[in-house]
């Protein structure tokens, strides 16, 4: 009896979950898009500095929230940071963020397992990290993929819960992977909005580059320790 009645709990706090995310999704993905544009981010920018020290709860909720909903984008939040509070303040920002977000979701996924992970995502996305379970090499691959650009580090940070990797660990690699992308992002914005497009356009064909390289180097990590390595000529 007890044990259905944990998984009726379990099932309600999903379905519970998949609404209130789904209502938010709906409502802030239009504003998320909209971000792209420069008047968009200027008329915020000059918002959150009106808001005094509450601008910075206000963009480190935005923060958490677009950790925690995974289909909503990073990039447009991590420029705003940097262009509203500078490189490095837009950076704690936004690794403060990060840290709540990723706690969040790690206790959400030990507390309601792999089912609400494949309610999120599908089957073929959460499988492609099914070789985490079994490595002896839990931890470092999980860095890896965290630190190379073009993992979906949206899928990783609900999937890696689902392993043996400890909670520390797994915040720690979460975040310290997660810097030099982060840091890219808010250079990006204070150049953005110094008017030092030069600089601006070049991080951003350097990121394009980096993601490129980063995509192949993902997809041979994945397929390798998936076993579907191609066979050389």
């Amino acid at each position: 009896m007890k044990e259905q009645t944990k998984r009726r709990f379990k099932l309600a706090g999903v379905i519970l979950l998949l609404i209130v995310s789904a209502v938010l999704m709906i409502k802030l993905m239009p504003w998320f898009y909209s971000l792209r544009l420069p008047e968009v981010r200027e008329e915020f920018k000059n918002y959150v500095a009106s808001l005094g020290w509450k601008g910075v709860l206000l963009v480190l909720g935005i923060q958490v929230l677009q950790v925690v909903i995974a289909v909503l984008p990073g990039e447009p939040v991590e420029l705003l940071a940097g262009m509203t509070f500078g490189i490095w303040g837009g950076l704690a920002i936004c690794i403060v963020g990060l840290l709540i977000g990723t706690i969040m979701i790690f206790y959400l996924v030990r507390l309601l397992g792999k089912g609400f992970v494949e309610g999120i995502f599908s089957k073929k996305e959460v499988g492609r990290f099914s070789f985490l379970q079994n490595t002896k090499k839990l931890e470092v691959l999980t860095f890896l993929l965290f630190f190379i650009p073009g993992t979906p580090k949206d899928v990783l940070t609900y999937v890696a819960p689902l392993t043996k990797i400890r909670p520390i660990n797994f915040f720690l690699i979460a975040i310290l992977a997660r810097i030099p992308s982060v840091i890219t992002s808010t250079y990006a914005g204070q150049t953005f909005i110094d008017g030092e497009w030069w600089k601006t356009v070049g991080m951003f064909v350097l990121m394009g580059l980096i993601g490129i390289a980063g995509i192949l180097i993902n997809n041979s990590i994945l397929d390798k320790n998936n076993g579907k390595e191609r066979p050389k000529k």
